[in-house]
């Protein structure tokens, strides 16, 4: 299940600021949807929508295309195989019933 909040280190960096000054601007001007169930607050990805005057559904679309190009990118250093060198690679890990 999606989470609707991000940690204060999130939250800043997609603020562009540093966690230390967004904590002291959320308790400055009192911004809601901020929780603080421990000491770090977790921030409601409607705020951070309103933060940044755009919709949370944008928000969350580029927060996943964020998370797609590191996996892409992750994806792209491994090393590929085709054809007789994927099928002998394929067998030589796959245990043998």
């Amino acid at each position: 299940m999606p989470r609707l909040t991000l940690d204060l280190t999130t939250s800043a960096s997609l603020l562009g600021t540093e966690p230390e000054l967004l904590l002291q601007f959320i308790q400055r001007e009192q911004i809601p949807g901020v929780l603080f169930f421990d000491a770090q607050p977790k921030v409601s990805v409607f705020t951070l929508a309103n933060l940044l005057n755009t919709t949370p559904e944008a928000l969350m679309e580029w927060l996943e295309d964020e998370a797609l190009a590191e996996w892409i990118e992750e994806v792209n250093e491994d090393e590929w195989f085709e054809g007789e060198a994927g099928k002998e690679l394929y067998e030589s890990v796959t245990p043998v019933a």
